[in-house]
């Protein structure tokens, strides 16, 4: 992730020390390591909820459009909810060429 090698790391151990010193090194690895622990634990609840979220929308998409989906359906109601949406991503260049 960081591409951090040994040698980086030795330097980064050998300064952490010199800054907090031996005796708070171990609390301060200890904090370090709780919030490690708080932020896997958020993280996974955060992939749990996405999960779910992914579930329930496949789930409430092949219940509309039952378990085969017509691509010629999809086709004409995306088409439908198109109707009098402007394009936004239509360049000023693209609207004076076409008119």
């Amino acid at each position: 992730m960081f591409d951090i090698g040994w040698t980086e790391m030795l330097v980064l151990g050998v300064v952490i020390l010199l800054v907090v010193g031996p005796r708070e090194l171990p609390s301060l690895l200890r904090t370090m390591g709780q919030y490690v622990g708080k932020f896997r634990q958020i993280a996974s609840e955060f992939r749990g909820q996405m999960d779910d979220m992914g579930r329930d929308i496949s789930t409430g998409v092949s219940s509309e459009l039952g378990d085969e989906v017509d691509i010629k359906k999809l086709k004409k109601s995306l088409q439908e909810v198109d109707i009098g949406v402007p394009d936004l991503f239509d360049t000023t260049d693209e609207k004076d060429n076409n008119g």
